[in-house]
């Protein structure tokens, strides 16, 4: 892939992150706003596509955007007080997968698990 200002901005926004964005987020961050929204739409999805971003559909319905770091199978967990969103890199399910596979008649592709709970800072917060 081309490096281009726009990517390169919309990836130095996600790297500046913990937490997922949305595509206006992102859009609202980058130094030089040179693209409109819907050229950012197309990179995330092609940074999806290259495992550099994953997209989340968070609880109120609206799709973000985390950087990942590593190219390889992982997962996030993502802070229910303050967003704040982390890779995991264990995934453990093949077994259960495959017996989906053969309850169902399915043949699995992929999947995505996010897995939600309270950052070290927030349980500390909270017991305050």
């Amino acid at each position: 892939m081309r490096r281009t200002p726009q990517r390169e901005g919309i990836l130095q926004v996600l790297k500046e992150t913990d937490r997922p964005l949305t595509v206006e987020e992102i859009w609202e961050r980058m130094p030089e706003r040179r693209s409109g929204l819907p050229t950012v739409y197309r990179n995330l999805d092609r940074f999806v596509s290259q495992g550099w971003a994953e997209s989340i559909l968070g609880a109120d319905q609206v799709m973000r955007f985390v950087r990942c770091d590593s190219r390889h199978h992982h997962h996030h967990l993502q802070c229910e007080a303050c967003g704040r969103t982390a890779e995991v890199s264990a995934c453990g399910l093949s077994s259960s997968l495959e017996e989906i596979e053969s309850l169902s008649g399915f043949a699995i592709t992929r999947h995505q698990l996010l897995l939600f709970g309270l950052c070290r800072g927030c349980r500390t917060e909270k017991d305050r």
